[in-house]
């Protein structure tokens, strides 16, 4: 049986939320946010990650908000098919876009674009 919360209650779930998400040191999209970051060329990482059982190779980039700077650094990791969106713009001096998560789940895209 589901519960209406109360104003106090929705405040301390968000202020967990964003308690957890100040912590991390990796950054996640939630699907339709949008977000700008400016991305750090010589921090970019191969890793492999397992999802549904099986290993997959993943690219892990250095971020930070441009309108933060004294921010800490997170990383944000993504496809082959994001990756080359990324490396087009990193290769061509453009560090800083924006990234626009489209779905959830496998059907996961981002549109990336310079900000």
């Amino acid at each position: 049986m589901a519960v209406e919360l109360t104003e106090k209650a929705k405040e301390n779930l968000q202020r967990n939320e964003e308690s957890r998400n100040k912590e991390s040191i990796y950054v996640k999209l939630q699907p339709g946010e949008k977000i700008t970051w400016q991305f750090d060329p010589e921090k970019i990482d191969q890793v492999e990650l397992e999802f549904d059982g099986k290993k997959n190779r993943r690219y892990q980039y250095a971020v930070i908000n441009p309108d933060e700077p004294d921010q800490q650094e997170k990383y944000f990791t993504v496809s082959k098919r994001a990756s080359v969106v990324i490396d087009t713009y990193l290769a061509e001096g453009v560090s800083i876009l924006r990234v626009h998560r489209i779905g959830a789940g496998k059907d996961t895209q981002y549109l990336i674009t310079p900000a």
